[in-house]
């Protein structure tokens, strides 16, 4: 047992010269023992993120987590499942899969609601984390942090420019209610299904298309549709998720590891954006034909989805008013902020 602490702090003390971890726990602490859950693409942003956070839990001998980032224990679902009973510890979901325990966070993706990554980093950071933790709190959850996805795009086979241009054709959105009232709203066939679900569905002709973020379009269904229209009309996130039991029995010390062992927020963004500005450049050269919308156009889509968004919390309920204003205050605040510069 020593032998084995001693080369795993040997490891930790290497990592943590480079990433810069929270101070070591005194070894003679309790160890705290979980499981961490998600389903992480192998040689992605995400991973490396989740390396960073092994790396700097690791720091402290007292914490022993077994990571299952491949899917291992089940779906998005189901990991949600066991988070919320005690069965896993930490979990990395998608905004779209969180928003089935805390449904308020599908305000968040309301179309057209944000104009830009800086305008999306400065509202959930400010404004979004104070207004979202007592709802995952009163879930049994401790939000940790946002991670970044990024922008939610059309791919479909023949061009879709325009709003109408989507009448009656079968596009998939996910289960979200958000996805599901925006294709309503222009006119789509709405086909709700699970990811793994997409391309069999292309292939067949089950679908004509749907929505996704651009680098999950690179990597999975570029081959099976021609056209990409960068509508950048939701930001899709996810959240790092700690079950709120689980870490009530951490020390202080252990919190503070805990709390600040995941890739600080501008440095993950940066990443995930790199990918994605490089997959539109090779969908670029491969002659994928991407469809940019000029400001007529944005305007012509916010236009007709413009009603979604009061659609939105009326049928979600709960806190979602408190949450849309909570936005709204964000949104205004970033346009006072750069008005003064």
């Amino acid at each position: 047992m020593g032998q084995g602490i001693t080369r795993r702090a040997l490891t930790a003390t290497a990592a943590c010269s480079v990433l810069g971890c929270a101070p070591r726990a005194d070894p003679t602490e309790e160890i705290l023992f979980g499981r961490a859950v998600s389903f992480t693409p192998p040689r992605s942003p995400w991973e490396e993120q989740w390396d960073w956070f092994k790396a700097n839990v690791a720091s402290d001998p007292s914490i022993e987590i077994d990571y299952f980032n491949r899917g291992e224990t089940g779906g998005e679902e189901q990991q949600l499942f066991d988070l919320r009973r005690g069965r896993a510890s930490i979990a990395g979901p998608s905004l779209q899969g969180l928003a089935s325990v805390v449904p308020e966070l599908t305000i968040a993706m309301t179309p057209f609601l944000f104009d830009s990554e800086e305008e999306v980093d400065f509202v959930y950071d400010h404004y979004l984390l104070d207004v979202c933790r007592p709802l995952f709190a009163a879930k049994g959850l401790h939000l940790m942090q946002w991670v970044e996805v990024g922008w939610t795009n059309l791919f479909s086979n023949g061009p879709i420019v325009r709003p109408q241009d989507a009448a009656g054709r079968k596009l998939r959105g996910s289960p979200n209610r958000a996805a599901q009232e925006f294709l309503r709203a222009i006119g789509a066939d709405s086909v709700a299904l699970a990811s793994v679900d997409i391309v069999p569905s292309l292939q067949t002709g089950l679908i004509s298309g749907g929505l996704g973020a651009t680098v999950f379009h690179y990597f999975a269904t570029r081959r099976y549709a021609s056209d990409f229209t960068l509508t950048r009309h939701s930001y899709d996130t996810g959240a790092i998720v700690m079950n709120s039991a689980w870490r009530r029995k951490a020390t202080p010390t252990q919190r503070q590891t805990l709390d600040a062992a995941w890739m600080p927020s501008p440095q993950a963004r940066a990443s995930v954006r790199r990918l994605t500005a490089f997959a539109l450049d090779e969908m670029r050269k491969e002659g994928v034909r991407i469809h940019e919308l000029d400001a007529a156009l944005r305007r012509e889509w916010a236009a007709a989805t413009a009603s979604v968004a009061d659609r939105l919390v009326d049928s979600i309920g709960g806190q979602s008013q408190e949450v849309y204003e909570a936005i709204l205050a964000g949104k205004a605040a970033f346009a006072a902020q750069g008005a003064a510069r």
